[in-house]
């Protein structure tokens, strides 16, 4: 980062230059009467809180509260509001709570708080416990978002609101976000009035040349050695891709050749559906269909593990991020929050089985099969360090422990038995029709035949750290190390291997 952004962003803020307070929907609603009384008496009182919690369109709202504009001192304008609600519902303050908000109460909610403090963004209450005081202006308005997937306002709101919280880390979300929203919605399907639309993008295109810098839209060779440093493989049209520390590479398996590679960060997450690859890195989530790469996701934010795909119910497609679960919507070619019922999106790993059961590890606290808690080292769970799920193709739930191994659900006595004879470690496992592969994260390969009592082990302890298996359409395994990329082949009782690594 050069000295000049440092230096520019605090400058900026102070002029108070940001997507909340400089973007303006209110001046295309002027002939309002509450827009103009909230113009001037900058408090959401009297005919100005009536009107908000009316039913009155979302856009005309929108506009209200733009209208209320902000201060550095904060508002309170938001806590106004619910005060007003919880009035309005004859309920006292302290007994309001989430469920009594409608999905517009939440997006007036949200924005009012946003407005109220855009440079923390804060929830009503910090030390608070109860999810409506301790919910975030963006959890409010990317709840409305879900429940009013095509309310082109709400969506556009939410998404100047999202790029407000990365604004001190990625000027690019700040054009990013509401372009995609435009993207989305036809203008003949957008309830907020154009001008008020044209008004707002002739601040946040300013931001659109952050969007284009080398390191952001790439598709480039790299020769990056941090390519041969693998999270995940699966096989997408004849060809093996793995997401590596570096980036993506595409491998040929006959010519044993990376045919593409592309340049990302730490990319951890792989999914194949509906026809298209999906990818899931640190910072970005992205598809390719073949032909082209499309960004649906960029965060700025750093977490552990990024954006992580989850194969949902009912074939459907969803995406982990930062504690926030999104679920695809092809149809509109978007993603959209997901039902909360679905459950949480800060689980270190989470499973959908097909019996309609969910699964999820809260890391080295519990597991959890839908609102049942299981306690590490315990009768049900002997392990002490889950990392991930894995259900086979006959429906069998596996756990991969770091600390213990590999553990087996048993359905009839709803215990958890652990596989003895491949111990610690655990990385990885898969299986097909004859075995079952266990892999270890330094040591190597385990294979379980049917009908063996004990599984051949194949060494593979040069690849030094090993974190993924996968087995192709012909029945090869595939093995991810953090310096090179593994084939196995049976021949007979013998294993062939197969080396693919970038720049020997």
């Amino acid at each position: 980062m050069s000295l000049g952004l440092v230096l520019l962003w605090p400058l900026q803020r102070a002029q108070a230059d940001s997507p909340l307070t400089s973007t303006d929907l209110a001046t295309a609603y002027q002939e309002m009467p509450e827009v103009q009384l909230a113009q001037r008496t900058k408090a959401a009182k009297g005919q100005v809180l009536k009107f908000l919690l009316s039913d009155a369109p979302t856009d005309q709202k929108a506009a209200v509260i733009n209208a209320l504009g902000w201060n550095f001192k904060g508002q309170r304008n938001g806590y106004r509001f619910l005060a007003g609600l919880a009035q309005a519902q004859g309920l006292a303050l302290q007994e309001i709570q989430l469920h009594h908000l409608r999905p517009t109460d939440r997006f007036a909610l949200g924005y009012l708080l946003a407005m109220d403090d855009y440079f923390e963004l804060s929830s009503l209450s910090k030390t608070a416990t109860e999810d409506l005081w301790k919910a975030s202006p963006l959890q409010l308005i990317s709840q409305a978002a879900y429940a009013l997937p095509d309310d082109f306002t709400v969506q556009f709101v939410r998404a100047i609101v999202q790029g407000q919280n990365d604004f001190s880390r990625s000027w690019c979300s700040i054009y990013l976000e509401p372009q995609q929203v435009l993207n989305q919605f036809p203008v003949a399907k957008r309830n907020l009035r154009s001008q008020a639309v044209t008004q707002a993008m002739q601040y946040l295109n300013r931001y659109e040349s952050h969007c284009q810098q080398p390191a952001f839209l790439t598709n480039q060779p790299s020769v990056n050695p941090e390519l041969n440093q693998i999270y995940k493989i699966v096989e997408f049209q004849n060809q093996i891709v793995t997401a590596t520390q570096g980036g993506i590479v595409f491998w040929d398996p006959q010519s044993q050749t990376a045919t593409a590679t592309r340049a990302e960060k730490l990319c951890t997450s792989l999914m194949v559906w509906s026809n298209a690859l999906w990818v899931g890195c640190q910072h970005r989530l992205l598809r390719f269909d073949s032909n082209n790469w499309k960004l649906y996701r960029y965060s700025p934010q750093s977490t552990e593990s990024g954006f992580q795909l989850v194969p949902g119910p009912q074939g459907t497609l969803l995406v982990r991020h930062g504690g926030q679960l999104w679920q695809f919507d092809p149809k509109k070619d978007r993603l959209v929050a997901a039902d909360p019922q679905l459950g949480p999106g800060h689980s270190y790993d989470l499973l959908y089985r097909r019996n309609g059961e969910q699964w999820r590890i809260d890391f080295l606290q519990a597991l959890w099969r839908n609102q049942q808690r299981i306690s590490l080292q315990s009768d049900a769970y002997p392990g002490s360090d889950p990392r991930s799920f894995y259900e086979d193709a006959n429906g069998q739930l596996w756990v991969v422990d770091f600390n213990q191994g590999f553990f087996r659900f048993n359905d009839q006595t709803q215990t958890f038995q652990a596989m003895t004879r491949v111990a610690g470690k655990g990385s990885a496992i898969a299986t097909d029709q004859q075995h079952t592969y266990f892999l270890h994260y330094t040591s190597g390969l385990y294979v379980q035949t049917q009908g063996q009592a004990d599984p051949t082990f194949i060494d593979l302890s040069t690849l030094r750290y090993m974190r993924d298996l996968f087995v192709d359409q012909k029945g090869d395994i595939w093995i991810g190390g953090w310096n090179q990329l593994v084939r196995l082949r049976r021949q007979g009782n013998q294993w062939s291997r197969d080396r693919y690594r970038l720049f020997n």
